[in-house]
């Protein structure tokens, strides 16, 4: 499941959470998946700051020295 997905899943089971209706055993069922799809959510946005940060320092790299050899006049 994509992260957006996740988030959206994740939007749900806290709106279902806020009823005020919710039987006890669902509640806890509710908040064990609402857990699990956070800790995804959180994996997933680590994963995509890593692979930001590995093209930033390439793009630094590019900036730096944008014809690869540095100075050629």
């Amino acid at each position: 499941m994509e992260f957006e997905k996740k988030l959206e899943a994740l939007e749900k089971i806290v709106e279902k959470l806020e009823a005020k209706d919710v039987p006890l055993e669902e509640g806890i069922r509710l908040y064990e998946d609402g857990l699990s799809l956070t800790k995804e959510c959180i994996k997933a946005l680590s994963e995509s700051k890593g692979k930001i940060s590995v093209v930033k320092k390439e793009m630094d790299k590019l900036i730096e020295s944008p014809l690869g050899d540095g100075a050629e006049d």
